[in-house]
């Protein structure tokens, strides 16, 4: 565990110290969907955001329900954590053009049939230039 604590934490002072501008990670396959702002020190309310995170959830794959009362009353105490869902399937479809990233988290009505529906269910823009989320393409 400590080995990936110090990992993630060379990696984002090597994007705050180098001045890279807007980064964004992309994640997989954790049954669950999140959108995460990365900071310089998460024990710090007030460090800068580093870079944006953006976690797919799986399209049949199930979240363990036991877990979503925990992960809720986490939260609490991780204001970097933007966006949780733990009981919808789906994928994450990306648009990045030069002037922002957009994360869609897509979602299926149903895993079992071949004609459901598919929703978006949030949608999320990072804007060229600037770490964090932003609240709309204009």
């Amino acid at each position: 565990m400590y080995f990936r604590i110090e990992s993630r934490r060379r990696l984002l002072n090597f994007l705050h110290n180098n001045e890279i501008s807007n980064p964004v990670v992309i994640s997989g396959d954790i049954h669950s969907s999140w959108v995460n702002e990365l900071k310089l020190d998460f024990d710090d309310p007030r460090s800068p955001i580093v870079a944006t995170e953006f976690v797919g959830t799986a399209i049949s794959s199930q979240f363990p329900q036991n877990y979503l009362g925990v992960v809720k009353l986490a939260r609490i105490a991780n204001p970097h954590v933007k966006f949780f869902e733990g009981t919808r399937h789906g994928y994450v479809r990306c648009t990045l053009t030069p002037e922002y990233f957009k994360s869609d988290y897509q979602v299926v009505s149903s895993v079992l049939d071949a004609d459901a529906s598919l929703d978006t269910l949030q949608s999320f823009v990072v804007k060229n230039g600037q770490p964090g989320l932003s609240s709309s393409l204009t």
